[in-house]
């Protein structure tokens, strides 16, 4: 790069300029004012073009950071590239105290076949593949909202009533990790395999999760989870009451 020409910085860039433009606004008449400044913007943008054009081919060779500075190879093809993931540090939001108590956990499956077809949806054409997602749904009952009137006092039946919400499904939990694939099927005249972007295997992925809802609703599991929810509930505040006084008893009911 010896033989390219001295390139300014741009505060000796600014300088010439400024230089150029005071010379041509003290040359004669106004006219020829005029006149004169057009040299010196055609001075201007050749400079500029210049300026751009020799700082980029300063960096024409300029090398990446080799694959083993980064956080993730993605793959890896020697002397012809790589692809890598680089992550920025994590940074902490907005933290609350989270009073979401996880009373029932069940893991559950959904079986998605991919069909990818070819010409004129002919079967010879066809490559199927089965997917097994394995989920795992939690039910948790949120404790946040109880007050004083979350609680009745019977001293008759020697018992206090507390009164909870009812569990709640949480996001289900789908492990990318744990996703089975199928060897793929193919038809006479079908090669390769079936190959999604990132999209198709989310927007599979998050319908998937919809069955599993779909499936947990059906089942009526979220009965299973009020039971337990009221199991746990008492099972977490009886042995505070009963160290108050034991001869009470907590009864854990839900909130209408």
């Amino acid at each position: 790069m010896s033989d390219l020409p001295n390139v300014p910085n741009e505060e000796e860039f600014l300088e010439r300029v400024e230089k150029a433009a005071r010379k041509g606004a003290a040359s004669g008449t106004r006219k020829g004012r005029f006149l004169s400044l057009i040299p010196l913007l055609l001075l201007i943008a050749l400079t500029v073009f210049l300026y751009n054009r020799i700082t980029g081919i300063s960096h024409i060779l300029d090398r990446e950071t080799p694959v083993e500075g980064h956080d993730l190879t993605l793959e890896n093809h020697g002397p012809m590239g790589y692809t890598v993931a680089d992550f920025a540090e994590a940074v902490l939001g907005d933290s609350q105290q989270l009073k979401k108590l996880e009373v029932y956990t069940v893991n559950i499956s959904d079986a998605t076949t991919l069909t990818n077809t070819g010409l004129l949806n002919f079967k010879v054409f066809t490559k199927t593949q089965i997917l097994t997602y394995h989920g795992i749904a939690t039910y948790t009952v949120d404790l946040t909202g109880l007050n004083e009137d979350s609680f009745k006092l019977d001293d008759e039946n020697k018992k206090l009533i507390m009164y909870i919400p009812h569990t709640v499904l949480e996001t289900i939990n789908v492990p990318s990790d744990q996703i089975e694939f199928g060897d793929t099927e193919r038809g006479f005249l079908a090669f390769g395999d079936i190959k999604l972007t990132q999209e198709e295997s989310a927007k599979v992925q998050t319908e998937a999760r919809t069955k599993m809802e779909e499936k947990l609703k059906e089942e009526k599991t979220s009965e299973e989870a009020d039971r337990f929810a009221k199991m746990s509930v008492w099972e977490l505040y009886q042995p505070i009451i009963s160290n108050m006084d034991p001869e009470y008893q907590l009864e854990v009911e839900f909130s209408e």
